[in-house]
């Protein structure tokens, strides 16, 4: 079963490049790097397979990353996209 996410990447000592290769090529991801104020920034959507947890994915970003710098200053941001709290407004339709 797989569930769909929005993964949002800070870092810092990697570069746009780099953070792009590893979350779209590596991992899957679909998404944009940027840099702005001395970070880089991966904002994309995917999904998690089999029961993989946030902190499991996490932990494999992290540790790609790691390897490319083990200076690098490395967050991550996982949203559920498939049970997001909404507020309806209008008219009543039935």
């Amino acid at each position: 079963m797989s569930r769909c996410y929005r993964l949002f990447v800070v870092a810092t000592g990697i570069t746009e490049k780099q953070l792009q290769k590893v979350c779209s090529k590596q991992f899957g991801w679909e998404g944009d790097a940027s840099f702005w104020k001395g970070e880089v920034t991966f904002d994309g959507n995917g999904t998690l397979y089999g029961g993989m947890s946030e902190q499991e994915a996490h932990e494999e970003i992290y540790n790609a990353l790691k390897k490319i710098n083990p200076a690098a200053k490395i967050k991550t941001q996982w949203t559920y996209m498939e049970s997001l709290p909404y507020e309806e407004y209008g008219d009543d339709i039935n």
